[in-house]
């Protein structure tokens, strides 16, 4: 999850040159293209600068979600990651290779005030928000999806994007949420929070299944905290098409938060709860999306003395809370967490459904392969799984598909890639593209924890909701996803602080998930079978390939008699990586008996040898 703005005066913007396209099934409207690559070289230390890119990006990702709702017009070219320009990638891929857009003209729009004047007929006016209290930063991205507005922050500045819109464009101020003399209309975060649960959830103009923890504009304060682009603005455009509920609260109780010292303690989490409990009473029968990740770089944690707790402790504690009222997020976290145009990817023509691209592997290929031997029993060897993570956003997902699947070495070594299904929703074209550029060596299992990244244990142990289990609707969620996906394996359920899952939880996955799952808790047990399922504590990997061959080597030293399990857990790392693991333990460790392996033979080899340890 950080980042710009702009004025519109003095933004011109390079054009991308594409050729002409058109979207399956749709009308012959034209691309619209705002290139605001510019914007990522500014020196963010200037105050100036850092208005420029928040202004700019936060006014044209509300636009862009509101002209994108019913169909794809408007796209942005500036997140790049990993050496790889991303969203043009995924443009040229669309209309080229793809061929979805391949019919559609693409126009180039040189700014903002160029973009807004285009679709004008589109939006009702602004929302004018109060830059001495951040927050309603966010309460005015909550309104842009409500009531088709343009969020602006209110300043006197002549060449303020407020003045811009508001007076020479003509555009009308249909919400103030400061008084039109600079005066501050909430006092607090909790305040203004507070209000936009009463205007937007309770009135039913939000949509329940839809909201967005993002960092407000107290980003301003510290724009060079993260990268770039981790002001997570571009991530709001899909989340403004779904008329969704913006927040950033702190899910502790126990300080108050760095944005808003002098608030009685505990505020913060209190007023999370309000809008956890407003968005799940709103839709009761329903697991509940929630874009986003706590903005660890520049709030509630340690990093940079924002906090006393560290930033895994304080994404467990905001997962554990939201688990409880049937909600995940999709964890658009720090560094590769900006994401552009997923209102845009959104109307991607996806099939029913997408069969993994290889075959699985049965019990006659285990023998050949001498994985067991005539008596079935599997051989004393350690098998070596490769969980390829955390794909539980897509952000990460949409910048790392460009870069890794055209790393030359991918094939060498069997790989299960962790790609959360749910991440079809925002990042759908991500997952074709993986689908379809397969090597015999690339499998595709979910990522934490399943179609969702929350705790399956506080699904039904709720401490701070209260409320009955939400298991059934968490199975019923995962099922559709996973079937689309043809996925049958949850590599990572991560349980978190709220306490491992138990048989309970497992006889929910055995419905989606009955071919295995990595687990969080546990490790160096070895694989056991609960409620069916065959489950695997995962171990992290080194980040060095040294290292990693190292600790793979003196795992394999402990084979005895029978078999040993590693399910390795790494993040981020190129499939180059993974082939030089391997050949670092051919190499350095000869006498290493291991064997990596996809992950269907991993758990069946697992599940195999549980059976045999527990029969009679």
């Amino acid at each position: 999850m950080t980042q710009p703005k702009t004025t519109v005066t003095s933004l011109f913007l390079s054009l991308m040159i594409v050729g002409v396209a058109i979207a399956k099934d749709r009308s012959p409207q034209s691309v619209h293209l705002f290139d605001a690559k510019s914007l990522r070289g500014l020196d963010l230390s200037q105050t100036e600068n850092a208005n420029r890119v928040w202004d700019t990006l936060h006014a044209f990702a509300a636009l862009q979600g509101i002209v994108n709702r019913d169909e794809p017009r408007l796209y942005l070219s500036y997140c790049r990651e990993f050496g790889v320009d991303t969203d043009r990638f995924w443009l040229n891929w669309l209309r080229h290779d793809d061929g979805w857009l391949g019919n559609r003209s693409v126009v180039a729009i040189d700014s903002l005030a160029k973009a807004v004047e285009t679709f004008r007929s589109q939006i009702d006016g602004v929302v004018v928000y109060d830059p001495a209290v951040p927050a309603t930063s966010n309460v005015a991205s909550t309104a842009a999806g409500c009531e088709k507005l343009i969020p602006v922050r209110f300043s006197r500045d002549p060449d303020s994007l407020y003045v811009q819109l508001t007076t020479t464009l003509g555009l009308p101020v249909k919400l103030w949420l400061i008084h039109p003399d600079g005066s501050s209309m909430f006092a607090s975060k909790a305040e203004a929070y507070r209000w936009a649960i009463r205007e937007f959830i309770e009135s039913g103009k939000c949509d329940p299944l839809f909201s967005a923890y993002y960092v407000d504009a107290f980003w301003l304060t510290r724009p060079s905290q993260a990268t770039r682009d981790m002001h997570t603005l571009t991530n709001h455009d899909y989340f403004v098409s779904h008329r969704a509920f913006f927040f950033d609260l702190s899910p502790w109780g126990d300080e108050a938060p760095v944005d808003e010292p002098s608030q009685p303690m505990g505020l913060d989490k209190q007023v999370l709860i309000e809008v956890l409990s407003a968005l799940q009473l709103a839709a009761p029968k329903s697991i509940l999306k929630i874009g986003g990740f706590p903005p660890w770089p520049f709030k509630y944690t340690t990093h940079g003395g924002a906090g006393k707790h560290g930033g895994v402790p304080t994404e467990w504690e905001f997962t554990r809370l939201i688990s409880q009222y049937n909600a995940y997020h999709e964890a658009d976290a720090a560094a590769p967490g900006a994401m552009a145009n997923a209102s845009f990817f959104a109307h991607y023509p996806l099939r029913e459904s997408y069969p993994q691209p290889n075959a699985r592997p049965t019990a006659r290929d285990w023998q050949r392969a001498g994985y067991i031997g005539d008596d079935g029993k599997v051989a004393a060897k350690l098998f070596v799984g490769h969980y390829v993570g955390d794909y539980d956003s897509p952000a990460w997902l949409y910048k790392a598909v460009p870069a890794f699947f055209s790393d030359p070495q991918r094939g060498q070594v069997p790989l299960a890639w962790a790609f959360d299904p749910n991440l079809s929703d925002r990042a759908p074209q991500a997952m074709v593209y993986a689908y379809q550029h397969a090597t015999h060596n690339d499998f595709f299992v979910a990522g934490d924890s399943g179609a969702g990244y929350l705790n399956p244990r506080a699904l039904s142990q709720r401490p701070d909701s209260m409320l009955p289990s939400g298991l059934a609707f968490w199975r019923d969620h995962n099922r559709t996803f996973f079937k689309r996906w043809g996925m049958t394996i949850t590599g990572f359920v991560l349980d978190g602080a709220a306490g491992g899952s138990t048989e309970l939880e497992f006889q929910a996955y055995r419905d989606f998930s009955p071919d295995g799952c990595g687990c969080h808790h546990g490790w160096p047990a070895p694989p056991t079978i609960i409620s069916g399922v065959p489950v695997c504590p995962h171990r992290d990997l080194p980040s060095s390939a040294a290292d990693a061959a190292a600790l793979i080597a003196a795992e394999a030293n402990k084979v005895n008699k029978g078999p040993r399990f590693l399910w390795g857990r790494s993040i981020l790392k190129p499939p180059s990586w993974y082939a030089e693991v391997s050949k670092r333990v051919e190499d350095d460790y000869p006498e290493a008996d291991v064997e990596v392996v996809d992950p269907y033979t991993f758990f069946g080899l697992a599940k195999r040898d549980a059976e045999s340890r527990s029969a009679p």
